[in-house]
């Protein structure tokens, strides 16, 4: 970090939500920034004195406090901001660019509202069907109701046993679909997968979670890695090479016998299959 050097400076007030992307699909990353209730848009032009450039020609502007922002990719490729309003559910907007440049925002569509505040939400999570379909979209609310999304239709809910504080996205069993990972404020964590299989891990220390990051990190020359951050009162803890063969419960069936080495049939009926396994068990 000693090698660093400070390019731009910019004060703001908070409540600060930043994303950076390329919302605009021109090949250049942008900062979007979300300051209480206000949307901008800022680009890095080297060549102005403010090297930090404001985009939109006003600002978007919402009727309440914003929570947590987040990013989505369409079916056709587009690139679209997601808004989390506690008491009134998820927005969804999309950039409007002509040759000129960034025109403004446009509202998409809503996820309807929740009985319980929206406490944070997470994008662009990935999985096999991501070339046919928008990417799926995830969030929870205050009193731990998950929630898979996909565009304007929930696909499934889950409740918590715990109020969650933070909400991201890992691929933990390589299987190139991303599953949601949500930390309570006590280091229970959970791991779900998109077909609502769940696994739970509880950090060690019995302290307050201030703080929980999960995805890939590198120590060194092994490359990237799924790995666990948890901030806690002076302590950064680091999980890392995490991983999990499978979030689904298993049966033997699912594993590669040799039944022609058993009993003389590559391919025995599923019943078959089920009698044999059971006199080996029982063996």
């Amino acid at each position: 970090l000693r090698h660093l050097n400070q390019r731009h400076l910019s004060l703001q007030h908070l409540n600060l939500q930043l994303v950076i992307t390329d919302v605009t699909n021109r090949g250049a990353n942008d900062l979007i920034v979300v300051l209480d209730t206000v949307v901008r848009m800022y680009s890095w032009d080297p060549e102005s004195e403010d090297r930090l450039v404001a985009q939109d020609k006003q600002s978007y502007n919402f009727q309440g406090e914003v929570a947590a922002i987040t990013v989505n990719t369409l079916a056709n490729g587009q690139t679209i901001l997601i808004v989390c309003i506690p008491h009134d559910g998820i927005k969804m907007l999309k950039a409007i660019r002509s040759e000129s440049g960034f025109e403004g925002w446009e509202p998409v569509t809503q996820v309807s509202k929740f009985t319980s505040p929206v406490r944070d939400v997470i994008g662009n999570i990935r999985s096999n069907m991501d070339d046919q379909e928008d990417r799926m979209v995830s969030l929870v609310t205050l009193e731990g109701l998950l929630t898979m999304n996909r565009g304007d239709q929930e696909l499934w809910s889950l409740q918590l046993d715990k109020p969650i504080f933070a909400l991201l996205k890992m691929d933990i069993d390589n299987d190139d679909n991303d599953e949601v990972v949500a930390c309570s404020w006590d280091g229970l964590t959970f791991f779900v997968d998109h077909k609502r299989n769940i696994c739970k891990y509880k950090f060690e220390e019995n302290v307050p979670i201030r703080g929980f990051c999960a995805g890939q990190y590198a120590i060194g020359s092994d490359g990237n890695k799924p790995s666990l951050v948890y901030i806690t009162n002076g302590h950064v803890v680091i999980y890392f090479n995490v991983e999990l063969t499978s979030l689904g419960v298993q049966t033997l069936n699912d594993y590669p016998f040799d039944f022609g080495s058993i009993c003389g049939n590559p391919n025995p009926s599923p019943e078959h299959r089920r009698k044999l396994i059971k006199t080996l068990l029982k063996s």
